[in-house]
């Protein structure tokens, strides 16, 4: 016997040697999208976790004592904190679930989620990322069609993120109407704060997106996969690892390197921290502060160094530097439509800036 969503013992491959319930997916999925609205990624997440719950459901059943055996096998298994938050949080959701459903729910009640630990925080430079930009991949067939077009679609992605800097979530969910490709912008609705944030963009990117969404429909992804629908976070990463590996880039590599990336050049180019925080949609300025900072030392240095009572004391030929680099910061010497040179002679810094005509 089955009701709408539970799953009762004459089914023999749905519910534990201890009679505890096993939770029925497809209702559980409806419930955290419709009741709880949650995003398509946190859905998926919770989705992916409720399984192994599940299959721990079977063996030992839903008790607090079975919880907090169940996280002390994620702990022996090496998981970090961070990764057992994201079971805490199905948990949550699944004591919800049995709210809304009339279920007993105390099987959670007295645990905490664990404490926050920092991740390690791994940069590409520029340099790393124009090489993993132009690397291209080859595909086999899927279900009888050339998948090679699958290239095109992955490294515009791929460039998407590094050049807005957003999440992975937000790229993956961004929709052709929130798209303005006449005023180069990106509108994501889907955000982890919950605000509309807008990201900019220009040539070569504008080029790539314009021809993804041709002849698209307004409520259809920007970026798909082979099956036309939305590209997992799973697969998108093995895809870019495995581009990176071809790039000869031998850093730990994920999606989220590129937001790394961008924040720490821009913070690394002068851009006032608030602006970056903006940009990137960070709610509290310290959130970068506290997470990227550190990896800027050198913006610190040369912003204290601006001090008017400081800068009297620094040497003149440091100053100079400081002005060149950030002139170079804007790599003029790539855009056609400068005259630009730069050289540091005896006499200090020279340098001709202008458009170029004709």
């Amino acid at each position: 016997m089955e009701n709408s969503f539970l799953q009762f013992a004459d089914s023999p491959t749905s519910y534990s040697q201890k009679g505890s319930m096993i939770i029925n997916e497809k209702d559980f999925y409806s419930f955290l999208s419709i009741k709880q609205s949650l995003s398509e990624t946190s859905i998926r997440h919770c989705i992916i976790r409720i399984k192994i719950i599940n299959a721990w459901i079977l063996k030992e059943g839903l008790t607090k004592e079975s919880v907090e055996k169940f996280f002390m096998g994620l702990k022996n298994k090496g998981l970090k904190n961070n990764s057992l938050n994201t079971y805490y949080f199905t948990f949550n959701q699944l004591v919800a679930y049995c709210k809304d459903r009339d279920l007993a729910y105390d099987f959670f009640d007295g645990f905490k989620s664990f404490k926050k630990t920092k991740p390690d925080i791994v940069i590409f430079t520029q340099e790393e990322i124009e090489k993993i930009l132009a690397t291209k991949l080859t595909y086999g067939k899927f279900h009888g069609n050339d998948c090679n077009f699958l290239d095109f679609r992955f490294r515009t992605m791929t460039m998407f993120l590094a050049y807005t800097g957003c999440r992975y979530s937000e790229a993956a969910e961004l929709t052709i109407k929130h798209l303005d490709l006449n005023a180069g912008k990106a509108i994501f609705v889907n955000t982890k704060t919950n605000e509309n944030r807008t990201a900019y963009f220009r040539e070569p990117l504008k080029s790539r997106l314009a021809e993804l969404v041709k002849d698209r429909k307004p409520n259809d992804r920007i970026f798909r996969n082979s099956m036309e629908t939305q590209v997992h976070v799973t697969d998108f990463s093995a895809d870019l690892k495995r581009r990176a590996v071809v790039a000869g880039i031998t850093k730990r590599t994920f999606p989220h390197n590129f937001r790394h990336s961008y924040i720490t050049h821009m913070l690394e180019a002068g851009v006032p921290i608030t602006e970056v925080a903006t940009l990137v949609g960070h709610k509290d300025i310290q959130t970068t502060y506290s997470t990227y900072m550190h990896l800027a030392d050198k913006t610190l240095e040369k912003a204290a160094l601006r001090h008017p009572m400081v800068r009297k004391t620094v040497d003149p030929i440091e100053i100079i530097k400081t002005i060149k680099e950030a002139l170079e910061n804007f790599h003029l010497e790539d855009d056609p439509r400068f005259r630009y040179n730069i050289s540091e002679g005896e006499a200090g810094l020279i340098f001709e800036l202008g458009l170029k005509t004709g």
